[in-house]
């Protein structure tokens, strides 16, 4: 029995995602979680088939949150819907299997969910000038670092500690601490200070 998560803190949102994924594309069940911390710790309990995830949540960079379901649930369709500027392009870059702008309404969910259901990718025309700089921008920073490294870097960036990453991502303080000193010796970093404009200019902390 296919089952999806919902991350989304908006009820009707909610509401909405559920009708079509329960009426329109056939998911037995549908769970719901409010942020990041509680959608990830869902997961480890539970494997879900589809994950539809806004990208602007209160407790966790949405970035990191979906990196995380990408890089440990490969078997996972995640679908991004969020209305949030240039959400497409973060969603592609960051691992997304497609993106619906929720700020223009639901009516494209149903097709977006059925694509990448099917192994097709669900993303506007206009992510295409993105998927062409990715392939030719070797200097991008998230060419630098491993998936869980962007991921620790986000959170660093907001300011998370390291247990509090650990908590979250259910590894060792100690692995958190590697993937800190890693980051930092890669792009040659001194202080989280360094980090943290790193982070704003490439636009990796929002």
């Amino acid at each position: 029995m296919p089952n999806a998560l919902v991350i989304d803190s908006h009820p009707a949102i909610r509401r909405c995602a559920l009708a079509v994924l329960k009426d329109q594309t056939g998911f037995d069940e549908v769970r719901f979680a409010n942020g990041g911390a509680a959608a990830l710790e869902a997961l480890r309990e539970r494997e879900a088939d589809l994950v539809v995830l806004d990208l602007q949540l209160e407790d966790l960079p949405g970035d990191a949150v979906l990196e995380e379901v990408v890089s440990n649930y490969p078997l996972t369709r995640v679908l991004v819907l969020s209305a949030l500027p240039q959400a497409a392009e973060r969603a592609l870059l960051s691992g997304a299997h497609g993106y619906v702008d929720k700020g223009g309404g639901l009516e494209n969910l149903g097709d977006a969910v059925r694509a990448v259901m099917g192994g097709y990718a669900a993303f506007p025309l206009s992510s295409l000038p993105t998927i062409r700089r990715a392939a030719t921008n070797p200097a991008d920073p998230r060419t630098l670092l491993s998936r869980r490294e962007l991921t620790v870097l986000r959170f660093l960036a907001v300011g998370q500690s390291n247990k509090a990453i650990s908590d979250v991502l259910g590894i060792s303080n100690k692995t958190v601490s590697s993937h800190k000193t890693s980051i930092m010796t890669k792009l040659g970093f001194n202080s989280l200070i360094d980090l943290a404009e790193f982070a704003r200019r490439h636009q990796l902390a929002c």
